[in-house]
């Protein structure tokens, strides 16, 4: 693996950027990121709860569930076991939290959204063919919606290949060729998720 760095510079600091080599030859950003979740795990309460509003005037508490941060050594063994390259920024999301629920219904628990670590990405996308989705072989479901059986999946051969667009919102009752897929990569997707207090905001219209 080869790797190379950039410095940007602006009044008051230096940030540099590393780049590493994927398995495909692709340049990929590795380094600090995930301040979206950093910044909300600050304004949580000693519950890991907040208080939000989601469409239709709804306020409510919502908690938030996380685990104990994957180490480099396990997300690298996980990979080569499965043969997979995992988009950079979930290894950088791993790294924090090794999958977690976020804004999840405390009343009802009949909302959001469960976030897979390394022990359930293998099974679970199993279990989404068990469901009826016909999944493709490069598709790995990352994320379930408590409440429905919405799913969102990643396209390991778009995030190998520097596509942008590399997450597949898996529609319950939608056939697997009407999917569609969302803008951003997995950092984009969850700093939105956050900043629409954990409603699907790709389905606003």
């Amino acid at each position: 693996m080869t790797a190379t760095s950039a410095n940007k510079a602006d009044t008051n600091s230096v940030v540099t950027i590393n780049y590493n080599r994927n398995a495909y030859g692709y340049f990929i950003r590795s380094g600090k990121s995930m301040k979206s979740i950093k910044s909300l795990r600050t304004r949580l309460t000693s519950h890991n709860t907040l208080v939000v509003q989601n469409e239709g005037g709804f306020v409510g508490e919502m908690g938030f569930e996380w685990v104990e941060p994957a180490t480099n050594i396990k997300i690298q063994l996980f990979e080569a076991d499965n043969n997979i390259a995992l988009p950079s920024t979930y290894k950088d999301f791993l790294k924090i939290s090794n999958g977690a629920v976020l804004f999840k219904d405390i009343k009802y628990g009949q909302w959001g959204c469960k976030i897979f670590g390394l022990d359930e990405l293998i099974y679970t996308s199993k279990q989404a063919n068990i469901w009826g989705y016909a999944l493709k072989s490069e598709w790995l479901v990352f994320a379930q919606w408590l409440g429905d059986c919405d799913i969102l999946v990643f396209d390991l051969n778009r995030s190998a290949s520097g596509e942008k667009n590399y997450i597949l919102d898996g529609e319950e009752g939608e056939s697997v060729n009407n999917w569609q897929f969302i803008n951003g990569s997995f950092e984009k997707w969850i700093d939105r998720l956050i900043v629409s207090q954990g409603a699907k905001y790709w389905r606003w219209y």
